[in-house]
C-alpha cells in the first residue's frame, strides 16, 4: 500500500511540476509581451518629443573661419561634377531646342508650298517623246488620217460656204447626196 501511495505522490509531484512549468512559461511571455509594448510606447513617445541635441563640448580653441574653408571647399568641389553635368545636359537642350526650330521651320514651308500650289499650278517641263520605229501598217493609217486632217471637214466647209466668207468650196460628189 505504500507503494501505491508512493506512487500517486510522485504522479501528483509530476504533475504539479508540469503545472508550475507551463505558468512559468506563461508568466515569462506576458512580460515579453508586456516590455516590447512599454520599448514600443516610449519609442513613439520619443518621436513625438524629440531631444534636443548637445555639441559636444570642444576642450581645444577650433579656428572657425578654416573649418568653414574647408567645408565650403569640400562642397564646391563636390557642386563641381554636378555642375559639368548640368552644362552638358544644358547644351543637349539646346541642340534639341534647335532641331525642334529647324522642324517647325520646314513644317512652314511645306506648308507655304502647299499654299502656293493652290495658287499657281506647278507647270511640268514636258519630256520630248522618243519615237519608236513604226510598221507599215500604222504608216498607212497615219497617212490617211493626216489626209482627212488636210481637207477641212465637210461640214465645216459647208457652214463657211453658207456664211459668205468668200471661200471657194469645191463641189465633191460626197456632198450631193
Amino acid at each position: 500500500m505504500n507503494f501505491i501511495f508512493g506512487i500517486i505522490i510522485l504522479a501528483l509531484f509530476i504533475l504539479a511540476l508540469r503545472v508550475i512549468w507551463a505558468t512559468a512559461l506563461q508568466l515569462l511571455s506576458a512580460l515579453k509581451h508586456v516590455s516590447q509594448t512599454f520599448h514600443r510606447y516610449r519609442a513613439q513617445r520619443l518621436a513625438g518629443n524629440p531631444l534636443p541635441v548637445i555639441m559636444p563640448q570642444i576642450r581645444h580653441e577650433v579656428d572657425w573661419v578654416a573649418m568653414s574653408d574647408s567645408v565650403r571647399q569640400e562642397i564646391q568641389t563636390r557642386n563641381h561634377s554636378v555642375n559639368r553635368e548640368v552644362v552638358r545636359l544644358e547644351a543637349q537642350l539646346q541642340a534639341k531646342l534647335k532641331t525642334i526650330d529647324i522642324y517647325e521651320a520646314d513644317i512652314q514651308i511645306a506648308k507655304l508650298e502647299r499654299e502656293l500650289l493652290k495658287i499657281k499650278p506647278v507647270i511640268e517641263n514636258p519630256e520630248p517623246e522618243v519615237k519608236k520605229p513604226r510598221r507599215s501598217k500604222k504608216q498607212s493609217v497615219v497617212v490617211s488620217d493626216s489626209a482627212a486632217q488636210k481637207i477641212p471637214h465637210q461640214v465645216s466647209q459647208l457652214r463657211a460656204a453658207l456664211k459668205g466668207n468668200g471661200l471657194s468650196v469645191p463641189v465633191s460628189e460626197s456632198v450631193r447626196h
